[in-house]
């Protein structure tokens, strides 16, 4: 079927598709590595949790999803906790505190926030910077 559409150059296929594992690595926190994708209006996070890390309890304005997929972590929102598995997926409104920790096992998980989040562009920028 996609053969009645023509194939995109690589110049049209750089201007849109990005290879995560290409994006240079920001360290969010100690344990806490993420690849960033940056958009117009959001922002993906591709994060790597290790074992028995935690982030800043923190808050922003940004709407945020999670998608768990690998391993588990205690996701701490407006005060109670929520244990997270592969497969599951929280939703935090804007200006809600949160953070995660993980246990003995390393979570791997999709993060995306809008509107986009321009401190982490600045953050991806600076990595890029010093990959050279």
């Amino acid at each position: 079927m996609t053969e009645q559409y023509p194939r995109a150059s690589k110049t049209e296929r750089d201007s849109c598709v990005v290879t995560v594992a290409e994006v240079p690595t920001v360290n969010l926190a100690p344990g806490i590595d993420t690849n960033l994708v940056c958009g117009k209006d959001l922002t993906l996070s591709f994060a790597t949790l290790a074992p028995h890390s935690m982030g800043k309890m923190h808050s922003h304005p940004h709407e945020q999803m999670a998608v768990i997929l690998e391993g588990s972590v205690d996701f701490i929102l407006s005060g109670k906790t929520y244990a997270l598995k592969a497969g599951d997926v929280i939703h935090v409104a804007g200006n809600l505190e949160h953070t995660g920790i993980t246990g003995d096992v390393t979570c791997k998980m999709v993060e995306v926030f809008t509107p986009a989040r321009k401190d982490f562009e600045e953050k991806l920028a600076q990595a890029k910077a010093a990959k050279g």
